[in-house]
């Protein structure tokens, strides 16, 4: 008895794996088909735009003041007076570095809090395809470019439009099931 059951589950496991089913997609444009996504980065790109024209305010004053520098100062001027004006320029040279680090970390920061809700949006409709087509692997296709993963096309559905129906994106890059 206990031989046929062996039996039987050694000619059933090659059926089970032949009714395995994989996936792939395409990420970057399911993401880029979300219209929060368009909205983040139109918000992220104003922000930018602020920051960048913060800091050319900031590097103007500094020229202003460098040019200052360069023509009141000179030989005839006191020591004291050259310290203190040579220390204003490092001192806002100092200001304008921590600006841009600043401006850059706020920006990094800015863009992970606007593009966390979108990606685990994304994440959540791949989950939700893979269960309801019963795959065992969804594949981000463009990641898997990059990492050296090979893909094989043939023995895999591209699922993108099923995520991006599942998103409430209407659907033009792929047919689902390929």
């Amino acid at each position: 008895m206990i031989k046929k059951i062996l039996l039987l589950l050694l000619c059933a496991a090659p059926l089970s794996m032949m009714a395995q089913k994989f996936g792939r997609f395409d990420y970057q444009a399911v993401v880029q088909a979300l219209p929060d996504y368009k909205t983040a980065m139109d918000e992220l790109q104003a922000i930018a735009q602020n920051y960048e024209n913060d800091f050319a305010d900031m590097q103007r004053e500094y020229q202003t003041k460098l040019e200052k520098f360069r023509t009141e100062v000179n030989d005839k001027t006191p020591e004291n007076i050259r310290q203190r004006r040579e220390q204003e320029l490092v001192d806002m040279q100092q200001k304008l570095q921590q600006a841009y680090e600043d401006n850059s970390k706020a920006l990094q920061d800015e863009q992970q809090r606007k593009m966390q809700p979108i990606l685990l949006k994304v994440q959540e409709a791949v989950s939700a395809v893979a269960k309801e087509g019963n795959y065992i692997y969804i594949i981000d296709k463009t990641a898997a470019q990059g990492s050296g993963i090979f893909i094989n096309e043939s023995l895999t559905d591209d699922v993108t439009n099923l995520v991006m129906k599942k998103l409430g994106i209407s659907a033009t890059t792929t047919t689902a099931g390929n």
